[in-house]
C-alpha cells in the first residue's frame, strides 16, 4: 500500500460518506429496508467510479460498516486498482495498525472486536494500492469553527433550513457548542436535543452530520462540485422548501445523458446501474479515465461553479438559490459541450456504419456462415475466397482504420470538439447490452 498526500489524487475525486455507521444507527432498519439501502449504495458506487477519477472513503467507515462489508470488501478489486482510496488517519501506517488501536482505546471498542473486523483490515493491508491521509486535530477544529459559524451567520443554509422549520435559534446555542473542548457530532446531538426543541434538534443533528461530512472532505482536499448532496444522502432542499434536489444521480441521467439522447436521436437504459456487475464497471472506469471522459464531465461541472456567485466565502455550499442557477447554467454547459461534439461523432458514425456494410457485403462470399466469426475475418475470408486477396486485405485494413477512428475517440491534443461525452455513452450502453445479452 502506497501512501499518498491528497494532492496526488486524482484531479476529479469525491468524498464518499453514506458508508458511516451513524447514519444508519439512528433508525431500526427491516430487512427490506437494509437491502433497499445496499442496492443504493451500490447504484451509487458504481455511478461515481463511472463518472470519478477515484473515491475517497474514510477507513473507519470501511471498517465498522456492515453494508461496506458487503457492498466494498467483495471486490477487492475497487482497491487494488486505486479506484476506491481509503482515508487513513496520518498516525497510522495501515489498516490494522487503525485497528489496534480502536480496540486499545476503549471507547469504541465494541465496533472493532469481530473477526470479520480484523480480517477486512487484512485484506485491506494486501489489496488498497492508494490510501490518503489526513490530520484528525485539523478535521475536528474545522468541524466547530464551521457550525459555529453558520450559526452565526442569517444568511447560511443552515439558518434557512431552521426558519423553513419555524425554528428560533436560541442565543446562548454558538456559546454552549463553542464551549466543548474536541466537539463531537454527539456533542452537537446532545445540545440540541436539551433545548426540548424537536424541529431544531432534527434539523440541527442533520446539519452536523453535514458539517462533519464537509470537514473530511476539506481533509483530503475531494470536497465535491455538489458537496451537500455527493457527500451524504441528506435532502437539504426538502428541509427547505420540498424543491427536488440537486444530486450526482439527477445530474448525469436528468441533465447530461437526457442532452446526449436528444442529441444523437437514441435510448439509454434506466437501469444501466444495477444490470453492469462491478467487473463492467471497473473496465468502464478505466475507459473514462483514459478517454478523458471523467476529466470532460468533471470539468464543466467545476467551469459551471466557477462562474457562481456564492455566498459561502469557502465556496463549498451553496444556497437553495445558487443550485438552482447552478442546475440551470449547468444545463445549458453540458448541451452547449454535447452540440459542438455531435459531428465528430456523427462523421466517427458514418465511419463505422460504412465499415459494418463493407463486413456485411463481403460475408456473402464466405460459404459456411459456422466456420468464420468476427466481421473482420467475414469480409477479408470472404473476398480472399473469391480470388480477390489484394482487395481483401486493402478493405481488412480500412476497416480496421474505420474501427480503431471510432473507437480511439481522442489524442493527446484538444478535447474541443471531439466526441469524448457521446462517445462515452455509446460504450455504456453497448456494455449493457452486452451485459443484458450475456455476452462478455
Amino acid at each position: 500500500m502506497k501512501l499518498v498526500s491528497p494532492a496526488s489524487l486524482h484531479v476529479s475525486r469525491v468524498y464518499f460518506t453514506e458508508f458511516d455507521r451513524v447514519t444508519y444507527s439512528q433508525v431500526a432498519w427491516s430487512s427490506a429496508d437494509v437491502e433497499a439501502i445496499r442496492l443504493n449504495l451500490e447504484r451509487k458506487l458504481k455511478l461515481l467510479a463511472l463518472t470519478k477519477g477515484q473515491v475517497v472513503i474514510a477507513a473507519s467507515h470501511l471498517l465498522e460498516s456492515e453494508l461496506a462489508h458487503e457492498v466494498l470488501l467483495s471486490h477487492p478489486k475497487l482497491f487494488s486498482k486505486g479506484i476506491v482510496v481509503p482515508a487513513l488517519r496520518s498516525e497510522f501506517s495501515g489498516f490494522e495498525d487503525f485497528l489496534d488501536a480502536k480496540l486499545s482505546e476503549g471507547k469504541e471498542a465494541a465496533l472493532y472486536e469481530s473477526a470479520e473486523r480484523r480480517e477486512a483490515a487484512r485484506m485491506l493491508d494486501e489489496q488498497v494500492a492508494l490510501a490518503t491521509t489526513w490530520n484528525v486535530g485539523e478535521t475536528a477544529g474545522r468541524f466547530k469553527e464551521r457550525l459555529i459559524a453558520e450559526i452565526g451567520d442569517e444568511r447560511s443554509l443552515l439558518r434557512s433550513c431552521l426558519r423553513e422549520a419555524g425554528v428560533i435559534v436560541p442565543a446562548t446555542l454558538a456559546a454552549q457548542i463553542g464551549a466543548v473542548p474536541s466537539l463531537s457530532r454527539q456533542d452537537v446531538y446532545n445540545l440540541a436535543k436539551n433545548t426540548g426543541d424537536k424541529a431544531l434538534w432534527q434539523v440541527l443533528c442533520e446539519y452536523a452530520d453535514f458539517v462533519y461530512y464537509l470537514s473530511g472532505a476539506v481533509a483530503v482536499s475531494s470536497e465535491g462540485v455538489l458537496p451537500q448532496e455527493n457527500l451524504m444522502d441528506f435532502s437539504l432542499s426538502d428541509l427547505a422548501g420540498g424543491r427536488t434536489h440537486l444530486s450526482e444521480t439527477e445530474v448525469f441521467f436528468k441533465i447530461f445523458v437526457d442532452l446526449v439522447k436528444a442529441g444523437t436521436h437514441s435510448l439509454f437504459p434506466t437501469d444501466l446501474l444495477d444490470s453492469l456487475s462491478m467487473d463492467d464497471v471497473l473496465d468502464l472506469h478505466s475507459v473514462a479515465v483514459e478517454e478523458r471522459f471523467v476529466t470532460k464531465y468533471n470539468m464543466i461541472q467545476q467551469k459551471v461553479k466557477d462562474g457562481l456567485t456564492i455566498h459561502d466565502p469557502e465556496r463549498l455550499v451553496l444556497l437553495m438559490e445558487e443550485l438552482e442557477q447552478f442546475e440551470q447554467e449547468l444545463h445549458t454547459a453540458y448541451d452547449t459541450a454535447i452540440s459542438a461534439e455531435l459531428p465528430a461523432y456523427s462523421k466517427a458514425r458514418k465511419g463505422e456504419q460504412a465499415a459494418k456494410f463493407l463486413n456485411s457485403t463481403g460475408s456473402l462470399f464466405v460459404p459456411a456462415w459456422g466456420m468464420v466469426t468476427g466481421l473482420r475475418d467475414m469480409i477479408v475470408s470472404g473476398l480472399e475466397l473469391a480470388g480477390l486477396g489484394e482487395i481483401a486485405q486493402a478493405v481488412g485494413d480500412r476497416i480496421n482504420s474505420k474501427l480503431k477512428a471510432f473507437y480511439s475517440l481522442l489524442d493527446s491534443g484538444s478535447m474541443d470538439g471531439k466526441p469524448i461525452l457521446v462517445g462515452f455513452v455509446r460504450q455504456l450502453q453497448e456494455r449493457y447490452t452486452r451485459a443484458v445479452l450475456g455476452h462478455s
